[in-house]
């Protein structure tokens, strides 16, 4: 295939509306991808400051466990963020934030 049967292959599905359907398509799952990462990365800050506090606050581990969760569901209710994350999430959030202060010390 020839650089000009190239060329006027790529024209003729410019204008069939495949390549920028394709092309929309592709911003769409990029944009949603990033924005998927920068609501966990949030996720993982307030988990963060929360287990921290929990550590400080209350003794025990499910005690503090369960006011880390409370925490950040209060926070995210207020946010009105809370529909973003399940349960699972959150949990996962907090046993990250566990770990990643445990590995600090």
């Amino acid at each position: 295939m020839t650089t000009n049967n190239l060329i006027t292959f790529a024209e003729a599905l410019w204008q069939s509306g495949i390549v920028p359907a394709l092309l929309i398509l592709a911003i769409g799952w990029v944009s949603e991808r990033f924005t998927r990462n920068k609501r966990l990365t949030a996720l993982l800050d307030i988990a963060e400051h929360a287990v921290n506090w929990a550590q400080v606050t209350f003794d025990g581990g499910q005690t503090q466990k369960a006011q880390a969760i409370k925490m950040i569901t209060d926070y995210l209710m207020k946010a009105d963020k809370a529909h973003l994350f399940t349960a699972k999430q959150i949990d996962e959030a907090i046993e990250w934030a566990v770990k990643e202060m445990k590995g600090q010390k």
